[in-house]
């Protein structure tokens, strides 16, 4: 049997990291997913609270990977704010690694991927790519590596094939698999394609349920994903890195959630 893959949950950023942590680790989880985002998560106050977080980490044997804001926007067309968003994103990546955090993660957002600027879609992602390897490149320098979260938005590259694109002029970049989004953009087909189109190069899921409509990040099993069939693909692959469970309701549903997941792996 495929051994199971470690499960956390994402930090509130509008709650108190120190206690976000203590509160994951206590309810099981293997891992937290901090969001370097603001207000809470915003890097000046996680470097204040540097030795807590290590702290806490040790205290619990638990580890850490980094979340950043859906937002982040180095895809705009205007030159001033995507050169002030990549210099934001590389204080991002200063903080994890003072935290000893060798995973970070960036969506997929480009505001302008509408059909109202189709003709325009080339120089979106070369604005996008251009913008995700210099902080490719700079992650390298502190020992952290980025991973590509898929978007979960209307108007961002959602598109499969258009990540593929991305991946394909950017390499070193990871693949970090939002099942919920997928779903959106495509039911339990959009889920098995991204997940057959990019196999090993996923490193980090996010699992939530919805309805196929918008991003509700509902508790699993409370939306029409079929996560039965997603663990099934999942084992079929042999994935067994990490799930985060970005559910928004609370952290007791959260680990219900993980358990019901743990249950269909093992079964």
């Amino acid at each position: 049997m495929t051994a199971l893959p470690k499960f956390g949950l994402l930090t509130n950023p509008i709650v108190d990291v120190i206690k976000e942590i203590e509160n994951i680790a206590r309810l099981g989880f293997d891992f937290v997913e901090i969001g370097i985002e603001w207000p809470e998560g915003s890097p000046d106050i996680l470097l204040k609270k540097r030795e807590g977080i290590i702290s806490l980490l040790e205290k619990y044997k638990i580890f850490a990977i980094a979340h950043t804001a859906w937002w982040i926007d180095i895809a705009t067309p205007y030159d001033l704010v995507r050169n002030a968003w990549i210099e934001e994103t590389k204080k991002k990546i200063r903080v994890a690694h003072s935290l000893g955090i060798k995973l970070v993660n960036f969506h997929t957002h480009a505001r302008e991927m509408t059909p109202l600027y189709k003709k325009y879609e080339k120089q979106i992602l070369k604005n996008f790519c251009q913008g995700l390897k210099e902080l490719v490149e700079f992650g390298k320098k502190y020992n952290v590596e980025i991973m590509l979260e898929n978007a979960g938005e209307k108007g961002e590259i959602t598109d499969t094939q258009l990540i593929k694109q991305i991946t394909n002029t950017i390499p070193d970049v990871k693949i970090h698999f939002d099942i919920g989004h997928a779903f959106i953009f495509g039911g339990m087909k959009n889920i098995r394609s991204f997940l057959t189109t990019f196999g090993n190069s996923i490193v980090h899921i996010h699992m939530h349920d919805n309805h196929g409509k918008t991003d509700e990040h509902l508790p699993i099993g409370k939306g029409k994903i079929d996560y039965a069939k997603v663990v099934k693909l999942l084992k079929k692959m042999k994935y067994n890195k990490t799930i985060t469970f970005e559910i928004f309701t609370n952290k007791k549903d959260a680990k219900k959630s993980m358990n019901k997941i743990k249950k269909l792996w093992m079964s």
